[in-house]
């Protein structure tokens, strides 16, 4: 029921309202001085002359005794009844929303208006939509973009990812991994819409705007302009070695892409036409970098974790683009929560497509479940019981990609290659940056235009080159071409909870190995240690902790299910490193020295070896 309300010679004073201190009488006659009335109606819209008494009449007639009262008590006439919606009706102060549906109905059968279901300040994105245009994609069908992604799609900045691997070096050891960060881009606009939407349908009540929902397809279209040559590979390897001081990591490069394509094309008045405003933008770069601290973007997503959790306990809301009533926005293109995002739905359909991996998890059907709840005080997205098996699916899948493709040992050797070979070319500038300042490799990361020269074809650029300067970087490359690649000569797993953080220890500790008469034939730099880590995308805990869940006799109330209440048979440990050993030299001598250094170090810290082909080899000729 409403609550009371005072009556004075200057209107009504506003309620206290959950999401707004805003009065709807206020909001709604500024709406009504700004629209001008015809002095003759069409037949049919007579309603718009009606005076509040008069609305408030047609309400009794329909026994809606208390509507009636608020309505007379906020001045709604005839000429704002197609403004309001079961958003404003809650703003008004009538909290069931039985209630408000009846009303509703009431009011279609008014004015003949059959959908009242968004404000009307969200008609101004709408205006275009003849203009949205459809992609035919292999992954997610025929997928409609607003005519405002289009424009940011139509730039250099965004069409440079279609020379972005999506999967990095996995293409040279999977011949179908050619997807591009381009179409994955889209793919995740897409899916961020079709959530955002299903929400918006699902549950009125979260007042989910058709600007916010644009505002996430803008997030999950520009999510990846930041990536560098062979994604990863160059802000997780090669930045650390070149700039071992920088923070630096690829949303950084997002955002500043993201600013820098609507500053050189002029789209902020574009972004006005669809009343995209500067708190919008905020919101937008909020959902690919995360929040600041202290004037600053968090590095990396560990420390950004941290930060969000401690500003929550202590009340304090991180965010500036959205308040806490919508802070579930946030969980859609990036969740920092548990990682369910479209971000890897998108990835886990497309990846697994080309890298010819069967993908069991079917998001169209966890969106299906898909539901917003209150959980300590903060609004989620949650789940339905029944799909908590199915999540856990959906880690295990992240898992496998990583096991199975993205940390492959042939992949991660050419990946080791590519990234020496950065390294080698990075003492010259090889890209056209800004004023046409030739930029060294890791310098690109500060100039914008410079990033939008840099992609894969950076690669056949140092190949095809004849400068003496980056002879050795081409004869790396070479390497790649001729398949003489890096050589695991084995791998091992240490224990459970047991993990090595440092490669650089283990490179000394397994150098100290080497016969006295062997000094000299193998080096430091003749040898790589790679730490592979695999997990279900939080480290060594269980991301299914962070999720909550609802059941079907109660859709209000958030639940954890913990793991044995979904099967007995789901794992036990979430996270395992593998510490693989590489030579780079390929002679028989220099195998067979660092394959038996690599077996005393395991041999000394009780590690099982698993050899590799190039180790079994030398045994057999032995």
């Amino acid at each position: 029921m409403g609550k009371k309300r005072k009556s004075g010679s200057e209107g009504v004073s506003a309620t206290k309202r959950k999401r707004s201190d805003v009065s709807l009488s206020e909001s709604v006659k500024e709406e009504e001085s700004q629209s001008s009335t015809s002095a003759s109606l069409p037949v049919g819209e007579v309603y718009r002359t009606w005076t509040a008494e008069d609305v408030a009449m047609k309400l009794i007639e329909h026994s809606l005794y208390n509507a009636a009262k608020v309505f007379r008590e906020e001045g709604i006439s005839g000429k704002v009844l197609p403004m309001l919606n079961v958003q404003r009706l809650e703003k008004m102060g009538i909290i069931k929303m039985g209630e408000r549906l009846e009303i509703m109905k009431v009011i279609m059968e008014i004015t003949g208006i059959k959908d009242l279901d968004n404000p009307t300040i969200d008609t101004k994105i709408d205006v275009e939509e003849h203009k949205k245009k459809i992609f035919n994609d292999p992954v997610n069908g025929h997928t409609e973009v607003h005519p405002l992604c289009i424009k940011i799609i139509d730039t250099p900045q965004f069409q440079r990812l279609r020379d972005l691997k999506q999967s990095g070096t996995c293409y040279f050891v999977y011949p179908g991994a050619t997807n591009n960060r381009f179409e994955h881009c889209i793919g995740v606009c897409y899916l961020a819409g079709q959530l955002a939407r299903m929400l918006q349908k699902r549950q009125p009540e979260l007042n989910i705007t058709n600007k916010d929902i644009l505002c996430v397809e803008i997030a999950g279209l520009c999510h990846d302009l930041g990536h560098g040559p062979f994604s990863h590979l160059f802000d997780s390897k090669f930045i650390p070695v070149v700039r071992p001081t920088s923070k630096w990591k690829h949303e950084d490069a997002s955002v500043m892409m993201f600013d820098y394509l609507i500053k050189k094309h002029n789209l902020m008045g574009e972004f006005k036409k669809y009343d995209v405003i500067d708190q919008d933008i905020t919101f937008i770069k909020e959902q690919i970098e995360g929040p600041k601290q202290n004037g600053e973007q968090t590095a990396g997503r560990k420390k950004e974790e941290k930060h969000i959790a401690r500003l929550r306990e202590n009340s304090v809301w991180p965010y500036h683009g959205r308040d806490e009533s919508k802070g579930f926005l946030y969980e859609i293109v990036a969740n920092k929560r548990n990682g369910i995002d479209v971000d890897k739905w998108d990835y886990f359909a497309r990846d697994c497509y080309g890298l010819g991996i069967k993908n069991t998890f079917d998001h169209n059907r966890f969106m299906k479940f898909a539901r917003v709840l209150e959980v300590e005080g903060e609004y989620q997205i949650c789940s339905r019981d029944k799909e908590a098996e199915t999540l856990y699916g959906m880690f295990q899948i992240r898992a496998t990609l990583h096991r199975r493709a993205y940390q492959h040992r042939v992949c991660d050797a050419i990946e080791a290659m590519v990234t020496d070979a950065f390294i080698a070319a990075d003492h010259k500038g090889i890209i056209p940056g800004k004023d046409g300042n030739l930029k060294k490799l890791s310098e690109c990361i500060d100039d914008p235009e410079a990033y939008t020269n840099l992609s894969d074809s950076i690669f056949h650029v140092i190949l095809l080159s004849v400068d003496k300067d980056l002879e050795k970087s081409r004869k790396i490359l070479q390497r790649i071409m001729h398949r003489q690649l890096y050589a695991c000569v084995g791998e091992t797993t240490p224990t459970e909870g047991e993990t090595y953080g440092k490669s650089s220890q283990i490179m000394s500790e397994i150098m100290s190995n080497i016969p006295t008469e062997s000094k000299g034939k193998l080096l430091d730099d003749d040898l790589y240690v790679d730490l592979v880590y695999l997990d279900y995308g939080s480290k060594s805990q269980n991301p299914m902790t962070n999720v909550r869940f609802y059941n079907k006799r109660d859709v209000t109330k958030p639940v954890r299910i913990v793991k044995n209440q979904v099967s007995l048979m789901l794992p036990n440990v979430f996270s395992e490193q593998i510490v693989r050993l590489y030579c780079k030299k390929s002679d028989r001598e220099s195998l067979k020295i660092a394959s038996k250094c690599f077996k005393k170090w395991c041999d000394a810290n009780n590690l099982f070896l698993q050899m590799k082909v190039q180790e079994e080899k030398l045994v057999k000729n032995e």
